[in-house]
């Protein structure tokens, strides 16, 4: 019979090291959103996307928020959250979508 116990420990300190890797950036893309509240006056933000399920995510993963009350700083806010990250971001205007509530409902609220 072939052992894996070295192999399983091996995949479980990978998944304990993404987890805390994933639990750091939202960390991190919570407190850029927080700077874009007053820089902008963002009136609510929300992570989304796969960030906010550890099953999801990987280390190549985007980041995806969402916000709403600064649709003319849709852009500003991207370039915030993108030098704290050093990722790609996609930035959902709350404001202007039409599933909006979803986001709100199913998102991670960092504010509003």
């Amino acid at each position: 019979m072939f052992e894996t116990d070295v192999l399983d420990r091996a995949l479980k300190a990978r998944r304990g090291q993404r987890n805390r890797e994933r639990v750091a950036l939202i960390d991190h893309v919570a407190s850029a959103l927080r700077v874009c509240r007053e820089k902008y006056g963002v009136r609510e933000a929300f992570i989304v996307g796969s960030l906010i399920f550890p099953h999801r995510w990987d280390h190549k993963s985007d980041v995806d928020v969402a916000i709403g009350g600064a649709s003319n700083h849709i852009l500003d806010v991207m370039k915030v959250v993108e030098d704290v990250v050093e990722r790609d971001v996609d930035v959902i205007d709350l404001d202007l979508h039409m599933s909006a509530d979803r986001f709100r409902k199913k998102g991670m609220k960092i504010y509003g």
